[in-house]
């Protein structure tokens, strides 16, 4: 029996010695709060950022305003859209990235501004994507390629179906990462004058002088546009108002002859 019981403490204290040393063999591999990732520089994409500026102005000579904007836009760069109206223009410009602060302050040194926003979205990941997809694109076919060289016939029917179906998706991403490099090239910038007889430093003024102004030209407009409806109505009135006034008096006089007649029946 206490050979027993000797033995379950002999085998109980080696137990605890081989978890002892198991324990201090333990790596903590856990990282540490305060440890600092670094990333290379491989592993963050370009910047690759579409710039938008919606701006508006007021403008006392509109066409002048007009003629100064085309000056400030350079000969490689161009306008997408341009209406001029008689109290206000609309434009969407082509402006490089590179000089669109330039451009900018240009455009609030000679214009009174009414609104200006400038904003910037980043396509850098999507951009990464599909040049990455575009690696691993080039990289299939060129395997396909050595793969076709020792295939069969049927294999080589299999291979060239890939091989197109890759060659399409390698245009249309190429297209997009063109368009993309456009976009990030060249900003677009939408403005708008609006053609004022008071134009101050206040926004606030020009709106409201500006809003006169328009609710003048609208009170004149409805007068010219009345005056004319009148004009296009009055041969129309030369002809029927006499016709239609000679029935009126001959309905009339026959209603009074008619009753008259029944009167003296009675």
């Amino acid at each position: 029996m206490r050979k027993k019981i000797g033995f379950l403490f002999i085998l109980m204290f080696l137990l605890v010695l081989s978890a002892c040393n198991a324990e201090s063999d333990y790596i903590d591999n856990t990282p540490d709060d305060n440890e600092e990732i670094v990333l290379t520089a491989n592993d963050i994409p370009e910047r690759k950022i579409i710039y938008t500026v919606n701006s508006s102005f007021d403008v006392n000579d509109l066409n002048q305003s007009v003629a100064t904007l085309k000056t400030l836009v350079n000969s490689d760069e161009w306008f997408d859209l341009e209406e001029v109206g008689s109290s206000h223009a609309t434009f969407t410009v082509r402006i490089k990235t590179e000089r669109l602060d330039e451009f900018t302050n240009e455009l609030k040194a000679n214009f009174q501004v009414r609104t200006f926003t400038k904003q910037g979205k980043d396509i850098s990941l999507q951009y990464q994507d599909k040049t990455n997809r575009i690696a691993s694109i080039n990289l299939q076919i060129t395997r396909l390629q050595e793969l076709y060289a020792e295939a069969t016939l049927s294999e080589m029917i299999v291979i060239n179906q890939q091989l197109s179906d890759l060659e399409v998706e390698l245009m249309n991403l190429e297209g997009e990462l063109s368009l993309f490099d456009s976009l990030v090239e060249y900003s677009e910038v939408n403005i708008t004058f609006y053609g004022s007889v008071v134009v101050t430093r206040s926004p606030f003024f020009n709106r409201v002088a500006n809003g006169f102004v328009t609710g003048f030209r609208a009170v004149v407009f409805l007068l010219d546009a009345l005056a004319i409806v009148v004009i296009h109505v009055i041969p129309f009135a030369l002809v029927f108002c006499p016709i239609g006034f000679g029935i009126y008096y001959f309905r009339k006089k026959h209603i009074a002859k008619k009753k008259f007649k029944t009167d003296k029946g009675e």
